[in-house]
């Protein structure tokens, strides 16, 4: 699941906070309240002509940002209930939209969660791909070391005399003939076993891990690749029963996508794969309306 990296996000959010709580928004976010966060939220989109930040607006509130909105806003002032506790350190936030709308307030990026986990999922793999190549260089200049130590060692122990010369010049070069070919194997070990950066793709029900060049060798797939994220290969889309646990411990445990009066299921937060919509938690109502 996408668990480790909404929880980076949400962290990180939260710290942006306690930076901007004593910054030029002060008066709305030192002592935050659900008013004074909607009055700022009116006040950033003004100016705002960020399409991700809009599209979170929408997706929040459920209708798009203009000018003239500032009543329809008035009436969504609850809303910002769940951010303010957030803010607070009092209450958890389950509520995708509800963190990106946090990250608007406090002006944090990478935003929204879809780009900050895109980009945590490639620095995770860059960073593990100049681990191994850093690794191979060592083992090349180690073994390389080894074999000039080896020859000198022979040198100056052997000590031959001008009748010895030829001889050992001859085994000098049987023994520098092996160390190459050592050289050689290790520097093919590391181009053949460096692992060639790895995306993933959805495969109708779950993402697999697939090679980044998958489109380039023609295989065909209604979904683009995006970097391997090794949190989201757990991550499923469910096909509920009369038997599916929708709470645990009166949490929801599994997130909706309402497309219609269809729901998709999914065991974890996050975006839809399929049209890229933002993931809901569960609740009573929706179970009531759309399933029983």
């Amino acid at each position: 699941m996408m668990k480790n990296t909404l929880e980076d996000y949400k962290a990180a959010v939260k710290l942006k906070y306690e930076i901007e709580k004593v910054g030029i928004h002060s008066s709305f976010l030192l002592n935050p309240s659900r008013a004074k966060l909607r009055k700022l939220c009116g006040e950033l989109f003004k100016n705002n002509a960020n399409a991700d930040d809009l599209k979170s607006f929408s997706a929040f509130f459920q209708f798009d940002f203009i000018l003239n909105c500032s009543n329809k806003l008035k009436d969504q002032t609850d809303k910002f209930r769940p951010i303010e506790t957030f803010f607070k350190g009092e209450t958890d936030l389950t509520d995708i939209e509800a963190v990106n709308i946090a990250a608007i307030l406090v002006d944090f990026n990478p935003r929204p969660y879809l780009k900050f986990s895109r980009l945590e999922a490639l620095k995770k793999e860059n960073t593990s791909i100049a681990s191994i190549e850093s690794i191979d260089k060592e083992d090349v200049a180690g073994a390389s070391t080894i074999i000039k130590n080896n020859s000198i060692s022979l040198d100056q122990s052997m000590k031959p005399s001008s009748l010895e010369k030829k001889d050992l010049n001859i085994f000098q070069k049987k023994l520098f003939i092996p160390g190459l070919i050592i050289v050689t194997m290790l520097c093919g070990f590391g181009y053949v076993f460096l692992p060639k950066k790895e995306c993933m793709q959805w495969q109708k029900d779950h993402f697999e891990a697939v090679v980044c060049e998958t489109k380039a060798n023609g295989i065909v797939n209604l979904y683009s690749t995006m970097p391997l994220n090794k949190n989201m290969l757990s991550f499923r889309k469910i096909e509920i029963c009369d038997t599916t646990t929708f709470f645990k411990h009166d949490k929801p445990i599994l997130w909706y996508c309402k497309t219609g009066d269809h729901l998709d299921f999914f065991n974890g937060p996050g975006f839809n794969p399929e049209n890229e919509k933002p993931l809901k938690p569960i609740t009573q109502y929706m179970i009531d309306k759309y399933i029983k």
